[in-house]
């Protein structure tokens, strides 16, 4: 397996990734911001390593199948992606077929380019973000604050009992991004992120 079969070795075809993604998220923000571009809808939220992991595949078939997507996009935003193509000779980001996300996106996100595990996104992605090409849905992950947002339009959606524990924003920020061994959040990061997802991730 090469690079080539993931990862993208020249920038226009890493942009034509990101393009899928900035239809539905913001790459540019961070949290607390809300870092789609829809308004509103059903944020399921996780704990971050699962969207990096194979534990993910189930979930992102489901979320495949329910939107009737064809491929689903990857791409992570942090580190640089340019540092990956100089370090590693490719951009951090992928297109699959929908049908074969349960069989390869442990792949992808795995692959270790030129042999090196540091250029695995696995292992050293801190913002990454995925959607489907139905634009109906997108998955947001952060590893500084060790969560992961799935933002759908649907309630109980069958990618919420595949196999990864969902949770709810209390315990996302409680048990992922605030243990004793983790920095505490900022006062007014807290208020903002429960505000902000209360209102805009609820379905309102």
């Amino acid at each position: 397996m090469t690079a080539a079969d993931f990862y993208p070795t020249d920038v226009a075809s890493f942009k034509r990734i990101l393009d899928n993604l900035n239809k539905v998220v913001h790459v540019e923000h961070r949290l607390p911001l809300w870092p789609f571009r829809a308004p509103t809808g059903i944020v399921d939220i996780c704990q971050y390593s699962h969207a990096i992991e194979g534990s993910f595949e189930p979930v992102l078939q489901a979320l495949a199948a329910a939107h009737d997507d064809t491929t689903v996009s990857f791409a992570a935003m942090e580190p640089d992606p340019h540092y990956y193509r100089e370090n590693y000779g490719s951009y951090p980001a992928f297109v699959l077929p929908a049908k074969s996300i349960g069989g390869r996106y442990w792949d992808a996100v795995s692959f270790e380019p030129i042999g090196d595990p540091t250029g695995s996104v696995a292992y050293t992605a801190n913002v990454a973000a995925l959607v489907g090409s139905s634009g109906r849905w997108a998955v947001w992950a952060e590893r500084s604050w060790d969560i992961a947002l799935v933002l759908s339009q649907h309630r109980d959606g069958a990618w919420t009992s595949a196999g990864v524990e969902f949770v709810s924003v209390e315990n996302a920020l409680a048990n992922f991004t605030e243990p004793d061994f983790k920095t505490p959040l900022e006062e007014n990061q807290r208020t903002s992120f429960i505000e902000r997802f209360r209102r805009r991730g609820s379905g309102a």
